[in-house]
């Protein structure tokens, strides 16, 4: 983790540019292109959102939010506690809108991390496993489980329930073999 000696201040729109090359770092697109072209969306409603287009007028708050694809593979790759540590630095984040000041005072940093064969290995896997379940619903129903264990994991702390989170991930994802690949030659370096 990159920690700031002193309280650093950082614009608004640097948080968010932050933001998106650590996702980038992560492989995002390649995450995003398996998952929209196959009827999901984090941003589906959005009111920033234009066809044809995309994003008009991103900000702190979608920058900062993970979907369920994104938040497993933090977890798996121990970032999550990280992202989530830095983004909690940052005031005014509600759901689809911003009340994030013009300048955020900011302790803790984070790195960018070069991990994108990961979310690539993830994206090759979704794809696979999207075609083999033939289901239009596949890929939003597995985005919301996967956000749900994961999830349960980061806040609860009792034995039972983090048994059942982890239980519930390896059924979810045992056809991910090329992320469980790319993962373990990740977690060896």
């Amino acid at each position: 983790m990159n920690s700031f000696d002193k309280e650093r201040l950082i614009t608004k729109e640097e948080l968010i540019q932050l933001g998106l090359q650590y996702l980038q770092g992560v492989g995002i697109s390649y995450i995003c292109n398996v998952c929209i072209s196959n009827g999901g969306s984090c941003c589906m409603h959005c009111s920033d959102l234009e066809d044809g287009k995309g994003c008009q007028q991103r900000n702190t708050s979608c920058t900062a939010w993970l979907c369920g694809f994104l938040k497993f593979i933090f977890y798996e790759a121990g970032l999550l506690e990280e992202w989530e540590q830095f983004w909690e630095q940052v005031p005014g984040r509600a759901f689809r809108t911003d009340y994030t000041p013009s300048v955020v005072p900011i302790q803790k940093g984070i790195q960018i991390p070069n991990i994108q064969f990961l979310g690539r290995a993830f994206a090759k896997d979704l794809a696979c496993l999207t075609k083999k379940h033939n289901n239009w619903d596949y890929i939003i129903t597995l985005n919301n489980e996967l956000d749900r264990y994961v999830t349960r994991l980061s806040i609860y702390n009792d034995f039972e329930t983090l048994e059942e989170a982890k239980t519930e991930l390896e059924k979810l994802t045992w056809g991910f073999y090329s992320f469980r690949l790319a993962l373990q030659d990740y977690r060896s370096r």
